[in-house]
């Protein structure tokens, strides 16, 4: 398989995955939850966009060895399984089931459904963004359902959309913002008492949003000309791009408004500063454009995980989740379930009016299964020396250790900052082991 695979991509095309697959809408809603949870600091703030981008290069690079020594279909599910075995690996499957993929998409329309409203200049109140939502959510569903090819396009429209809108921001907040805030107030003075520590831990679980899909890097590896050369220069070149965008964001913001300002007026009220009422609605364009090309992408991926699990018998009703539609040559059922899974999500986000927990908290998740997947290079070098490696994380065992250190903390800040979410979430995952027959 990997021979069939090799020499299709150089570095150009793997670099513009790694910044296709990470930068998503996380920016555009994430800068106030950072700010909140960093105690309005807005030091502490942009050192978690440099940490969270320094932790997601360490990550990548080591990742990117067991992606390139198993270069199986399934990304992170085979990499488990490779190390720990089916009953670990069924676990990730059905933790993106149940928990990561459902929850995902639903927070990708709510705010898509919140970035609408403002776009139409309406009040972004649930009885504007509840039809919006669910809508949205259940006219993608259907595309994907009864086509046997949609998003090809979107896909491509998205990734362009998604970059203008921060560019814009960044360039316009550096050289155009007014004069009122100044260079000074970038950086004051912590606002709420609280630990540096403690806060930097706290605001390092939103940016980790915002930074993830690095994970998928690694499964490009095979496709790749020159894999020890190409892939270790995406991962680092392409998620340091996405760290300096991401940061350079964050100050161009911070020097129009204070942080107690970004976190009153939102993303609408700097674009609206810098651009006036038409430039902040062509600016939140792109970022409906993006949004919507997201949720296309990220409901066909989760479509498959619950089929791709009833394939291997590890399922509930393994026997009906499996059919493949003969019109649509789609997994009909499956996606039928995972269109109810995402609606019961976004109920719950708008009952409890809290919609960013439902985010950081699967990610945070994934975060102990990721170091699972560093630890897995150690076990790997050990148990099975002789296995093929066409690429070598550099600094072993630095890189690998650094990586499973910074996964841990972030599931550890997440479990402090939200616990009844993270038990339920844990609850929810261990669930899965009832349903595992192997």
């Amino acid at each position: 398989m990997r021979d069939n695979l090799k020499g299709r991509y150089g570095f150009f095309v793997a670099f513009s995955m790694v910044v296709g697959v990470v930068i998503g809408i996380g920016i555009f809603f994430k800068a106030t939850p950072v700010l909140n949870a960093a105690g309005l600091n807005p030091k502490i703030a942009v050192a978690a966009w440099v940490v969270g981008g320094v932790i997601s290069i360490f990550s990548g690079l080591t990742a990117a060895e067991i992606g390139a020594a198993v270069p199986e279909t399934g990304g992170i599910i085979a990499w488990i399984r490779r190390v720990y075995g089916d009953r670990a690996a069924f676990l990730v499957g059905w933790c993106q089931a149940f928990i990561y993929c459902p929850s995902i998409v639903a927070l990708i329309a709510y705010y898509f459904a919140y970035f609408t409203t403002q776009f139409l200049g309406v009040d972004a109140a649930s009885s504007y963004m509840i039809p919006l939502s669910f809508g949205t959510v259940i006219l993608i569903f259907i595309v994907n359902i009864f086509t046997e090819k949609a998003g090809g396009l979107l896909q491509v429209a998205a990734t362009v959309a998604k970059l203008i809108p921060i560019f814009m921001i960044s360039i316009f907040g550096f050289f155009f913002g007014g004069e009122s805030s100044g260079a000074v107030k970038v950086f004051p003075e912590i606002v709420r008492d609280g630990s540096p520590i403690m806060l930097f831990g706290m605001a390092l679980v939103p940016v980790m949003f915002a930074f993830d899909g690095w994970i998928y890097v690694g499964t490009i590896s095979g496709d790749l000309k020159d894999v020890k050369r190409d892939l270790p220069r995406a991962i680092i070149f392409g998620l340091g791009f996405i760290t300096i965008v991401y940061t350079f964001l964050n100050i161009a913001i911070l020097k129009v408004f204070p942080a107690e300002e970004i976190v009153k007026q939102g993303m609408f009220g700097v674009a609206q500063e810098l651009f006036g009422n038409y430039g902040a609605r062509l600016i939140f364009l792109g970022i409906m454009v993006s949004a919507f090309g997201g949720l296309n992408g990220f409901i066909i991926i989760s479509t498959r995980v619950p089929y791709s699990l009833a394939i291997e018998g590890h399922f509930p009703a393994k026997a009906y989740f499996s059919k493949i539609s003969e019109k649509s040559s789609q997994p009909i059922r499956a996606s039928v379930f995972m269109l109810i899974m995402v609606l019961v999500y976004l109920s719950a986000m708008f009952f409890t009016g809290n919609p960013d927990v439902f985010g950081d908290i699967p990610v945070a998740i994934f975060w102990f299964f990721y170091s699972m997947v560093f630890l897995g290079v150690i076990i790997l070098r050990k148990r099975e020396p002789e296995l093929e490696r066409p690429y070598k994380v550099p600094l072993y065992p630095v890189v690998p250790i650094m990586a499973i250190i910074g996964g841990l903390s972030i599931g550890t800040y997440a479990a402090i900052a939200n616990p009844q979410y993270m038990v339920i979430s844990i609850f929810g995952a261990l669930l899965g082991m009832v349903f595992y027959k192997k």
